[in-house]
């Protein structure tokens, strides 16, 4: 297996600070030099992660390695959009094996990705090295109906039934009415339930739902747990603590998860930095990191100010593939 990659990138003589953002596919990249596929997302749904070792060639550079946050949250989240994805195709008729290599689950590393604000390092970069000519990579989409709004007709559009939109690990969902090529002829309107690309992790987290804590027709506070639970009783060694592990059961009810909120400050869902590097004059530096998918993000940013033009190199390999 050949899992070494050069890479260049030539720094402008822009000043000091000057900073360029490229995105890495090593599945994908992988795939195209071993003619053998690698995954993102096995057939059974679980994400893979790859160990990387990188070793810096450079003068006087900084570099930073973002990745999807390496936790529970990115495992679960993408197995349970694998299985609704294979949902998907089953209840059209058509059989996983059917789709080729395309039956893989291949999300985006987060928006910028997505929409191409951030290079891929890809055959299509004419500019960067390595240039792996492989056939086509068809990032995800999913195809899912959607309930016709209020408003819809109100400015004489006619909104989709059915909306298509591609994956992303990190950051959260773009909807169709905050993006210029709006499908459904950009109604002034709010579109909720039409995206462009979903965040998983973020929709994954928003899924869970907390018990909601009210009151009944006669005013009294609804309890999480019946007052009278047989179980809990019984669990009680002594009488006179069945109501004080009652009321402690009733509160732990009713308290969110520790974590809850997390995901609005873009703790879980924004890129996480993995590893740093810097090198001096023609010096150099190696870094080992872990990285969902396979997919991460590498900030270099040049140091010195001048007019010569600064040039980081890079050498790559793929220490471990395994599953999250």
């Amino acid at each position: 297996m050949h899992n070494y990659f050069q890479w260049k990138l030539t720094h402008a003589a822009s000043g000091s600070g000057a900073s360029k953002s490229n995105i890495f596919n090593m599945p994908k990249l992988m795939s195209s030099i071993n003619r053998k596929e690698f995954h993102n997302v096995d057939y059974s749904g679980n994400a893979q992660l790859y160990t990387i070792g990188l070793k810096l060639f450079g003068s006087n550079a900084d570099v930073e390695v973002y990745t999807a946050p390496n936790t529970y949250c990115t495992a679960r989240a993408v197995k349970d959009w694998h299985d609704a994805r294979v949902k998907m195709y089953r209840r059209a008729g058509i059989k996983m094996k059917e789709l080729g290599y395309g039956r893989s689950l291949r999300p985006y590393l987060n928006v910028n990705h997505e929409n191409g604000t951030t290079t891929e390092v890809d055959t299509e970069s004419s500019n960067l090295t390595p240039h792996f000519v492989g056939d086509e990579w068809t990032y995800s989409k999913a195809a899912v109906s959607t309930p016709l709004e209020e408003g819809a007709n109100s400015a004489g559009n006619m909104w989709d039934l059915v909306d298509t939109y591609s994956f992303t690990l990190c950051d959260a969902s773009v909807t169709e009415d905050v993006t210029a090529d709006d499908p459904d002829g950009s109604s002034p309107t709010t579109d909720q339930d039409s995206f462009v690309s979903v965040g998983m992790i973020d929709e994954w987290l928003d899924s869970f739902k907390k018990r909601a804590a009210g009151t009944d027709a006669g005013g009294l506070e609804i309890l999480g747990i019946d007052a009278d639970n047989a179980l809990l009783q019984l669990s009680s060694s002594q009488g006179p603590q069945v109501e004080e592990v009652l009321e402690l059961a009733e509160e732990g009810q009713k308290e969110g998860r520790p974590w809850q909120g997390l995901n609005t400050d873009g703790h879980y869902t924004s890129l996480n930095l993995q590893a740093y590097g810097r090198t001096l004059l023609n010096g150099s530096d190696y870094l080992v990191f872990q990285a969902p998918c396979g997919l991460f993000q590498l900030d270099t940013t040049n140091l010195v100010g001048g007019t010569d033009a600064q040039i980081v190199s890079a050498t790559m390999k793929v220490l471990a593939i395994e599953d999250m």
